[in-house]
């Protein structure tokens, strides 16, 4: 068999096992099931424009991946498989981009390891099964920037129309940071390229205004105050401030990066000195051409083009994410595009045997690991599973790295680097399920179904989880000092104004007192909240379920209350 025809069948392994066990495990809070109920109401209400929380404007993140699941949706119902849909399909998209990129610059074999490497990184796994905007975000930056490279390169400004179209979109996926994302990078290389001006069409500016501008309209004309609110609290106060809670140290990407894109970013950083040492006119990056090596950071810019356009692509945001007040893992899942692309450029001439010796020595450690969880402090519904689940990975680590040590051929190497990250979504799903147990509050929704009516009133007394309202399909009283269970910036920045409406689904503590008089609601506690356990059983109310964090109460008079508990 050909060196392509075993390329091909591997990256159809990966797009299937991408898509093992999606829907196979619950909603997890808080990003999950929240963005999860946001898609629902969103299909149940048939309103594509304004993303909606419990009924309430959810203004934390544009519209883009919530009508991407709304509308799967439509066809699935509300499902966990529905939800993540949108993710996996934009993670294969961006490998698809990735593949048309690497056969159009350099041709041969590239296009596939490009869109294998990609696919096999354990950021790009983790991503491409989260209800989370990050896969979509990465997408269109990923459009735009290859867009711009051959506006630069190719001397015609039409692909800036593209580009200018796909920041649009990804402005209303996950907001200004696209700017950071996209003509941080552009810019320089442009100007380097001495074609700025190539960047900046008229008719890719229209086009830019066209796509976002409607959904803002829409969404001011209901939320005046909207566009302060994302350009000063969800941008400038994220970044510039502490305010949101999500710091970090300036070295918090590194471990993220070079874990995330495992074995990748061992072989990129193995084979550097092959990276840096081309230089244009060289021939492609598969043909195993190599001169002139240098050392130094400061090499870059006496690389290729296309290296010198893919190392800003990882590099500039990289710094700018590191001194950045706001960091999460995912911010940097838009940058392993760029690596998957430098790895396949060198990969005929890239250190494989050295970057296996490590995977097998992980894989050791996995295989070693079960030893000491018992001095771990886990959650019995994880330890459960933590063992088999590091078994399970150390024998397909240990397995592909010793392949990758002793094969003759590249492609095998390949395969089998990219084996025990393939096999994560297959291996993890027992970890996840056990996960589950406590980060999701499916269960406790089975539970409560059959105690609903069409009339029950939901009333979570400082206890709200997304995935709840998602699995009981219905509306939920917050009852809150803060609105902090809704986990919504905006909402938390809105509580007085949405607590003092009589309409709406926030109310202030003395709310729970006053409801005490009224028909037949169901009171969802924090397990935690004895003081007022105590009160509703004093008032007749018996506990009807329980879950991880929170218990349900219902008024059953006791004659009737046969039923029996549901565990925790």
């Amino acid at each position: 068999m050909t060196r392509t025809n075993v390329l091909k069948i591997w990256l159809a392994v990966e797009v299937i096992a991408l898509a093992i066990h999606l829907g196979g495990f619950p909603l997890l809070d808080a990003d999950e099931g929240r963005n999860a109920e946001v898609g629902r109401e969103m299909a149940a209400t048939n309103d594509y424009v304004m993303p909606r929380l419990d009924g309430l404007p959810y203004l934390d993140k544009p519209v883009v991946y919530f009508a991407a699941e709304a509308a799967a949706m439509e066809v699935f119902g509300p499902t966990e498989l529905a939800a993540r849909l949108p993710a996996y399909l934009f993670t294969l998209a961006t490998a698809a981009m990735l593949f048309w990129f690497a056969r159009r610059v350099w041709g041969g074999d590239t296009p596939y390891v490009a869109a294998i490497v990609f696919l096999a990184m354990p950021l790009t796994i983790a991503f491409a099964r989260t209800v989370i905007f990050d896969s979509a975000l990465t997408f269109f930056c990923t459009v735009a920037l290859i867009a711009f490279y051959f506006s630069i390169e190719e001397r015609n400004s039409r692909w800036s129309i593209l580009a200018w179209a796909a920041m649009g979109l990804a402005i209303i996926t996950k907001g200004p940071v696209t700017f950071v994302l996209v003509l941080f990078v552009a810019i320089p290389y442009a100007i380097y390229r001495k074609s700025l001006g190539r960047l900046f069409p008229i008719l890719g500016i229209l086009a830019f205004a066209a796509i976002i501008a409607p959904w803002l309209w829409g969404v001011t004309r209901v939320v005046p105050e909207f566009l302060h609110y994302v350009l000063v609290t969800e941008t400038a106060e994220r970044m510039a401030t502490k305010a949101l809670k999500r710091t970090g140290p300036p070295w918090y990407f590194i471990p993220y990066l070079i874990g995330g894109a495992l074995p990748w970013s061992l072989i990129a950083l193995m084979s550097s000195r092959v990276i840096l040492s081309r230089k244009d006119g060289e021939g492609s990056p598969a043909d195993g051409a190599s001169t002139h090596l240098r050392r130094g950071f400061l090499a870059v810019f006496a690389a290729r083009n296309d290296t010198l356009f893919l190392s800003l692509w990882i590099l500039i945001p990289f710094v700018f994410f590191s001194l950045n007040q706001s960091k999460r893992p995912q911010y940097i899942l838009p940058l392993l595009p760029a690596l998957a692309l430098i790895v396949a450029g060198i990969w005929d001439e890239a250190r494989t045997r050295a970057t296996a010796i490590v995977v097998a020595a992980f894989g050791a450690l996995f295989l070693i690991a079960p030893l000491f969880f018992h001095r771990a402090k886990m959650k019995p519904e994880v330890a459960a599973f933590a063992g088999e689940t590091a078994i399970a990975l150390g024998v397909a680590f240990v397995l592909g790295g010793l392949v990758a040590i002793f094969a003759k051929r590249r492609e095998l190497a390949l395969i089998a680097l990219s084996l025990p990250i393939v096999a994560l979504p297959l291996l993890t799903n027992p970890l996840m399920l056990g996960i589950a147990e406590r980060r999701s509050a499916k269960s406790l929704a089975t539970a409560l179904k059959p105690h609903l009516a069409p009339d029950t009133q939901v009333i979570g007394v400082e206890a709200f989880t997304g995935s709840l309202m998602f699995y009981l399909e219905r509306p939920i009283i917050v009852v809150s000092e803060d609105a902090s269970e809704l986990t919504s910036n905006y909402l938390m920045r809105r509580y007085d104004q949405f607590a003092r409406n009589p309409y709406s689904p926030i109310k202030p503590l003395s709310y729970f007192g006053q409801s005490l008089g009224t028909c037949c609601p169901m009171y969802i506690l924090r397990n935690d909240d004895a003081k007022r356990r105590a009160l509703l059983e004093s008032r007749g109310f018996r506990r009807i379920a329980e879950g991880a964090h929170q218990v349900a109460f219902q008024f059953i008079p006791r004659e009737d209350a046969r039923s029996p508990v549901t565990p925790r």
